[in-house]
């Protein structure tokens, strides 16, 4: 087999000068280098204009966000994300309707306006006795809070009767912020 691999060498070297065989060498030479070097790079290359296009249409974009606000359009977005006073019976439902999903023992709740003397909001400050299972009360707050995003808790405490009870008393205070619909 090496003797026909030099055979084969020394024909070619026969019928060609040595510089047509550096010719030959040097084009599979360059064939070698495209194929480790300079496709890859292409590769990266390709790969790096992408992320440059992505990153001008991201500088576009950021160019078309609206202009920075006044102070007064910035409170006026402010206070947009608080519901008007007229949904308080609303939420006030919704919260009775929470406590019967959560089978929790509501006989009634008691609620009281706490109104701001600056501001255009209106806190109502809602206290709710309840009596039921402790897995079913942390349901009923964190339910309550996700349904009305203006609500906050403001305190809960906790008690058993009798370390074998299976109920458990508790006191919900929430609050309520609300946009005045009257001014002050």
């Amino acid at each position: 087999m090496m003797r026909r691999i030099l055979w084969f060498f020394r024909s070619w070297q026969r019928k060609f000068s040595r510089s047509m065989m550096a010719g030959c060498l040097l084009a599979v030479l360059c064939g070698v280098a495209y194929v480790a070097e300079i496709a890859p790079q292409e590769k990266r290359t390709a790969a790096q204009r992408s992320g440059i296009e992505k990153l001008h249409k991201a500088q576009a974009a950021l160019s078309e966000a609206p202009a920075i606000q006044t102070p007064a359009e910035q409170l006026d977005s402010f206070y947009a994300f608080f519901p008007d006073d007229n949904i308080v019976p609303t939420v006030l439902e919704r919260l009775f309707a929470a406590a019967a999903r959560e089978n929790l023992a509501l006989p009634q709740g008691d609620y009281r306006v706490a109104k701001e003397s600056a501001g255009r909001l209106a806190r109502y400050e809602i206290t709710l006795p309840l009596k039921g299972a402790y897995p079913g009360l942390r349901q009923f707050i964190a339910q309550s809070l996700k349904e009305t995003p203006a609500l906050s808790l403001q305190g809960a405490s906790f008690a058993r009767q009798a370390a074998d009870d299976i109920g458990v008393d508790a006191q919900v205070r929430l609050a309520l912020y609300v946009r005045r619909t009257e001014e002050p």
